[in-house]
């Protein structure tokens, strides 16, 4: 059962708090990360306020749960699922806030612009990720399950080439440790990404006792 097959007839007052706080925290997380892997892979000036933009996402988290907890304080028995979902879902979309700072971190620590053979898979891998940022959107927005399982099944990839990337590094005696480091820290900042945003889409279209879990059907 899908996040909203939850609802027969009206729904209530918190789903549609639920569509505006999810939808800034995602599109204010897609800004965010942008920002910080233009700064990290594409030596651009980082223009943009990362800590103002976090403490949006973070008071958007805070008026959220406290909008469940009030629900659930005079209905307990009403919408539990859902309500128990939407926190799941407000936690990975703070976490992708907290990323794009760290991305920035691993930035700064290189010791020279971030250019090369080796960066290309991971700008790949930034574009990737900004096209999962879409289907999240779509997948709990406009409710659009195919994109939710899309998402996840493009995460189930994006562990595979990460792995396979940091074995490339790991192989590569022409990098210096400095560019090693950097290099893996991103790689496994950008894989965090892909999984919060996978753990939105599974919370939208999977039983809540298997958010999280991979997918077990079969990509078209």
């Amino acid at each position: 059962m899908g996040l909203f097959d939850l609802f027969s007839d009206d729904r209530p007052a918190l789903v549609a708090e639920a569509f505006g706080h999810v939808q800034r925290m995602l599109d204010t997380g897609n800004h965010m990360f942008a920002a910080a892997t233009a700064f990290a892979l594409e030596n651009e000036i980082l223009d943009v306020e990362l800590h103002e933009l976090d403490e949006e996402i973070n008071e958007c988290e805070q008026d959220l749960r406290r909008a469940v907890l009030e629900h659930l304080t005079f209905d307990p028995k009403s919408e539990m699922v859902f309500s128990l979902k939407l926190v799941s879902i407000v936690h990975e979309a703070e976490r992708i806030g907290d990323l794009a700072k760290s991305i920035v971190k691993a930035g700064k620590l290189s010791h020279r612009p971030r250019m090369g053979p080796q960066v290309e898979p991971l700008r790949d891998m930034r574009d990737r990720v900004l096209v999962m940022f879409e289907h999240a959107r779509d997948g709990f927005v406009d409710e659009e399950a195919e994109a939710a399982r899309e998402l996840m099944s493009m995460h189930e990839k994006m562990k595979d080439d990460v792995t396979t990337y940091l074995q490339d590094l790991a192989d590569d005696d022409g990098l210096t440790a400095n560019e090693g480091i950097v290099l893996a820290l991103i790689a496994r900042l950008l894989s965090r990404v892909s999984s919060h945003l996978s753990n939105i889409a599974s919370a939208v279209v999977s039983p809540f006792d298997q958010i999280r879990r991979a997918p077990t059907w079969e990509s078209p």
